[in-house]
């Protein structure tokens, strides 16, 4: 994939702006630099790289300026079949369009990404600070890993390290071997605890059943006691209600006493009052209203009467005010006519100068001078047109002679470097040809690949050593190691699994056997104390004291003499006294009983164990002879004891020689594949060179005729560059000889030109035609005779109006005042128009005011009709409250609505006491209260209620003693516990083994998991890291400037030995591990590894555009020029794209890579 154009249309800053990278050159360095200041907008180019390859997200902080609907950017991409054109739009789905703006699907996109995601790319293939420290500190935290190192850099997993620690970490936390606090030992402790805790309430369980009996006993009486005391408290309620519910019937019948004496009033609703009220203010208002209504007409009327109003001029008010604005006019003409006749005066001597200096001042009249638009247009742009043309007449002949002597040197200087004019087309044919050839031994890697495998068979040889001695104190071949038949994985997981189980086995059943033995001498010693401490027969003796018994009986049965009876009774009293023993000591010999059944037990179980004991040694006898049976058939020399644990490191010490033997076997096979490719590509720059250079064949070092090739082809590029600037001059000197015979052909066409604009006018009358510089001078001139003459007319003609504006005044003054009457003779105008004005005044003030007395006694009659409504309005609304109300006036119908309002308060009052009184008794009705009342006597309620209280004191202080016994009998019953703990425990027990499994199936799971990533891990550090390390090895040198010369492996001689580590070799022979590098040396490291990942990348893939952001901004010119070479190898097989903030980082990739593009952005 390449990025051909980039078209930011409507993104972020951007509008309608294009990036064009170009098409790739054939053998080329496509390395491109975006060079522009800070908030140039080099961010917003890669944001809109990576939003046209995987859309536009929800939120976008590129908006500022194109709404999200607006958002646009397209791009012209290479995807190996050719160019293609792409548009991507703000939008959920659909958003990638083609060219003709319709839906394309984004699987050819992702196709050619080959799979890759947004993080992805952003990982593998660009780089800024952030990432680069980021790198720097993965590197510290994998500690040096190769493996894990080589496959962050060639696969994009930069957090791999981190991720391992974590995993690692979490089965560590679970089960560790010799490590205290872990899950697994806290969940066994917890065990433990419950184990013993079940114990403890099992020899307990036989006072259960007395402490039971008694808390329900306990619980028993009080809750009898509760109960009585609750029957107690809801005969005191009653009575508390009876007594409560008197004094409120008392009440109720004043209230229907005082409701009897209100019966004749009517029905009001309480607002009434206020209406009342208001009738009573309005009443007077209306009245006071109308008086003064009837006063004001009054007035009005009588002082419109007396005025009186000027009929005769107030008809002429509009010819007055036309004679005020020709007033104005004739005051204006008065001070304006002296200094207009005097600027006549000037504009006439102004015209007199501009024809003197145009040398026109006899011969004719001025209007005459003046020159059409056309024919002035057309002289002034002939004027313009020959000021340039003189300068590209003189420019023309300079540069003719400027390039004919440009030409001679370059002739020169071709002959000089020993060429001809021309060149031969067919050895420029071969040229090319040797170029190619050179071009494509420079990109091939065998040189890369023969000393990279000599390299790695020295240290595979060095390996395959180290590792053979490992397997001391056997010796021999690798042949030998391949013919062993060693036991099977499986197998040797077997016999662990077998060995771990036997040892734990024989040590738990030690355990088991030791605590038995201790518990069976535990229960002997108490039942000997016991038996000691009261005297007391054992079940043994009794059972031979009744023996003896029925033995004497037998015989005093037989013989039935004084002999046996007598040894009878004695026998028979021996067995007797021995029972009355154990029977006043019942719960002794009871102990005594289960002493003695768990004491059988524990002899079983003490039996059983040593019998598995026997079982179990017998087991690990026959896995150590099958141990030693594998170890002989491997070989005689290894010792026939040795541990599993010993035997499982020497065979994997024996697979680890046995891959160091075939690493060195592909590192041979790989040193010859590359010898083939240097001969294969000598034979080729031979045979290419042999036309151009005979002499070339007879040399067989490759690398001399690689130079010999090189020398060839920067000569013939010398002359053909010679060449090429010889043509160059010579089309140079043909265009400056025609720019000079075109200004010649311009200059006669405007002499041509010059004259017919002159002729048909004045200036063409003389003998002679004037010259552009007169013309020049003249031009301006005849624009200030125009402008002057224009200035004169209008001037004169505006004086003559003034003149006739005076003349109309006075004529119109003079009529209009012998109209309305007023003498005229020896009056000045001024006094004249006075007079006028002043009766006009007067007569229209005196008619305002007449019009302003009616208006005003219209209104008073309209107030006056509008008050008569709303007075007999006011009077029908008092009729009907007075009518409602049965009253006269006012005053009688407030009376009456006072009253009506209080009944109606007290019926509310009664209503609610009576509610009250039913709520109270839990009564129906009222009469069923009352009722209730007539049945019960205060007084003997009273006592009642004082009997019930003093009942209610004393049961209060009972019932606390017997909940105290209850809390007793409880905490008893608890202390002991009973089957439902036992229950509790087991559950816990199921709970705390169920978590066991499930952690031990996790971390047996994550341990997998762990094991096969790290073989995954050695897999790929095996099949990439001679490629990887070689080139890895190069770019470090390259940037540390050859202070870290290569980079190696070595195994890790810690807790993994599995591992190898990453460690760099100084200039002075002297090794680093990663965490022992400096933070700047890490930063380089991990530079080098994402170089070389990104050719391990294109050897397998097709490539994609790797982006930079200034990642040498805290680099030096020397450091900052060989990661410029190493971006340069990079874009050999693919593209890259640089973008800064510093110039002279454009001048230093430019001395690095010729061919770099450099593109500019502005702010």
């Amino acid at each position: 994939m390449r990025l051909n154009r980039l078209d930011l249309t409507r993104y972020g800053k951007f509008t309608d702006h294009v990036i064009d990278f170009g098409a790739p050159v054939a053998g080329g360095c496509d390395l491109h630099i975006v060079y522009g200041p800070n908030e140039a907008g080099k961010s917003t180019l890669f944001s809109a790289w990576l939003d046209l390859l995987f859309g536009i997200g929800a939120q976008s902080s590129y908006n500022f300026i194109h709404p999200y609907p607006n958002m646009q950017i397209g791009a012209s991409i290479d995807l190996g079949s050719g160019p293609a054109e792409f548009i991507r739009i703000k939008r959920a789905q659909n958003s990638l369009l083609d060219r003709q703006s319709q839906p394309v699907s984004d699987s050819a996109l992702q196709a050619a990404l080959g799979g890759l995601d947004r993080n992805n790319y952003q990982t593998m293939f660009s780089l800024d600070d952030e990432s680069l420290e980021q790198g720097g500190e993965s590197i510290l935290a994998s500690r040096g890993d190769l493996g894990e190192l080589l496959f962050s850099a060639s696969a994009g997993l930069g957090e791999l390290s981190q991720q391992l620690v974590q995993l690692r970490s979490e089965t560590e936390d679970f089960y560790k071997p010799r490590a205290q606090k872990r899950i697994l030992g806290e969940l066994k402790a917890e065990l433990a605890g419950l184990k013993a805790e079940r114990d403890t309430i099992d020899i307990q369980a036989s006072k259960y059943a007395q402490l039971s009996k008694e808390l329900e006993d306990a619980r028993t009486r009080h809750d009898e006691a509760c109960g009585k005391r609750k029957d107690l408290r809801g005969r005191l309620a009653a009575v508390d209600r009876l007594l409560t519910a008197r004094p409120r019937m008392a009440d109720l019948d004043r209230l229907q006493q005082q409701l009897q004496d209100l019966t004749d009033l009517p029905e009001v609703a309480p607002e009434w009052r206020q209406q009342v009220r208001d009738l009573g203010n309005e009443e007077a208002a209306l009245e006071a209203g109308g008086a003064a209504l009837s006063e004001e007409i009054d007035r009005l009327t009588a002082e419109r009467e007396t005025i009186g109003v000027d009929t005769q001029i107030l008809p002429l008010g509009s010819r007055l005010a036309e004679l005020e604005r020709l007033r104005t006019r004739h005051d204006t003409a008065e001070e304006d006519l002296p200094e207009r006749r005097a600027a006549l005066t000037r504009i006439d001597a102004i015209i007199s100068q501009l024809l003197l200096r145009l040398g026109q001042s006899d011969t004719r009249e001025p209007e005459e001078l003046l020159l059409s638009t056309a024919r002035t247009a057309t002289l002034r742009e002939l004027v313009d047109a020959r000021a340039s043309l003189d300068v590209r007449l003189a420019t023309a002949r300079k540069e003719v002679m400027d390039a004919s002597a440009g030409r001679n040197d370059a002739r020169e200087q071709l002959q000089a470097a020993g060429g001809s004019d021309s060149a031969l087309e067919q050895r420029q044919s071969q040229v090319d040809a040797l170029s190619e050839v050179l071009t494509v031994l420079r990109s091939s890697d065998h040189e890369l690949r023969r000393h990279s495998a000599e390299r790695a068979i020295a240290l595979a040889r060095q390996d395959l050593d180290a590792r053979l001695e490992a397997l001391a104190p056997w010796r021999g071949e690798t042949a030998e190691l391949r013919t062993m038949r060693p036991p099977s994985p499986d197998t040797l997981r077997k016999w662990k699994v077998q060995s771990e189980q036997t040892d734990s086995k024989s040590a738990e059943l030690a355990q088991e056997i030791a605590r038995l033995g201790q518990t069976l001498r535990r229960f002997e010693a108490e039942a000997e104390a016991l038996a000691q401490s009261r005297a007391l027969p054992s079940t043994a003796e009794s059972q031979a004291l009744r023996a003896a018994r029925d033995e004497a009986w037998t015989r005093h049965k037989t013989a039935l003499d004084p002999q046996t009876a007598q040894a009878f009774e004695t026998a028979m009293q021996s067995h007797d006294d021995a029972a009355d023993k154990r029977a006043a000591h019942q719960a002794e010999v009871a102990k005594l009983n289960e002493i003695a059944v768990q004491s059988a037990i524990a002899k079983a179980d003490l039996e059983a164990a040593e019998t598995a004991r026997s079982e179990n040694e017998k087991a690990r006898a026959e896995l150590r002879n099958s141990i030693t049976a594998g170890i002989n058939e491997l070989a005689d020399t290894l010792p026939a004891e040795m541990p599993l644990e010993a035997l499982e490191g020497w065979l994997e010490r024996r697979r680890l020689a046995l891959e160091a033997d075939d690493a060195l076997r592909r590192h041979l096979h790989d040193l010859e594949i590359a010898e083939q490719d240097r001969q294969a590509a000598r034979a080729r720059l031979v045979k290419a060179l042999a036309p151009l250079d005979p002499d070339a064949a007879a040399d067989d070092d490759l690398e001399t005729l690689t130079t010999r090739a090189q020398q060839l082809i920067s000569h013939e590029t010398r002359l053909e560059t010679h060449r090429r600037n010889l043509a160059e001059h010579e089309r140079n000197l043909k265009r400056r000889e025609l720019d000079l015979r075109n200004a010649s052909e311009e200059a006669d066409a405007w002499m041509l030109a010059w004259k017919q604009a002159c002729a048909g006018c004045w200036l063409g009358e003389a003998e002679k035609a004037p010259t552009a510089a007169e013309i020049r001078e003249a031009l301006p001139l005849l624009g200030e005779l125009a402008t002057a003459l224009h200035d004169r007319a209008s001037l004169a003609d505006r004086i003559a109006k003034m003149d006739r504006d005076q003349a109309g005044y006075i004529t119109a003054l003079h009529a209009t005042a012998s109209e309305v009457g007023i003498e005229t003779d020896g009056a000045a105008a001024a006094a004249i128009a006075r007079q006028l004005a002043d009766r006009l005044a007067r007569a229209e003030k005196a008619r305002t005011r007449q019009e302003d007395l009616s208006r005003q006694i219209e209104e008073a009659t309209e107030r006056q009709r509008k008050h008569a409504e709303i007075s007999a309005a006011h009077a029908a609304k008092k009729a009907r409250m007075l009518d409602s109300l049965g009253a006269t006036t006012l005053a009688e119908a407030a009376l009456s609505i006072e009253q009506a309002l209080e009944r109606k308060q007290l019926a509310g009052r009664a209503e609610q006491t009576a509610s009250e009184i039913c709520e109270t008794l839990g009564a129906t009705s009222l009469q069923e209260a009352r009722a209730q009342l007539e049945a019960a006597d205060t007084t003997e309620l009273r006592e009642e209620k004082q009997e019930l209280e003093a009942a209610l004191e004393t049961l209060d202080a009972e019932i606390q003693h017997l909940f105290a016994a209850r809390t007793r009998a409880s905490d008893a019953m608890n202390a002991v516990g009973g089957d439902d703990a036992v229950a509790r425990i087991e559950q816990s027990r199921r709970t705390i083994l169920l978590a066991i499994a499930e952690g031990a199936e996790r971390y047996l799971r994550l341990s997998a998991g762990i094991i096969a990533m790290e073989q995954a891990l050695a897999l790929y550090r095996e099949r990439h890291s001679s490629s990887m390390m070689q080139r890895a090895s190069d770019a470090i040198r390259t940037i540390s400037r050859d202070r870290y010369t290569s980079l190696a492996s070595q195994p890790d001689h810690g807790r993994d030995k599995a591992r190898e580590l990453l460690i760099a070799i100084q200039n002075d022979g002297t090794s680093k591990q990663a965490a022992e590098m400096s933070k700047g040396a890490r930063f380089q490291l991990y530079l080098a590894l994402r170089v070389a990942g990104f050719h391990e990348f294109a050897a397998t893939r097709q490539t994609v555009p790797f982006i930079a952001d200034d990642i040498m901004e805290t680099f030096d010119d020397f450091r900052a020029e060989e990661t410029f070479r190493l971006f340069a190898g990079m874009a050999n097989v693919g593209q890259v794209i640089y973008l800064t903030h510093h110039r002279h980082l454009c001048d230093i990739a430019k001395s690095v890579c010729p061919d770099v593009t450099i593109h500019e952005l502005t702010p």
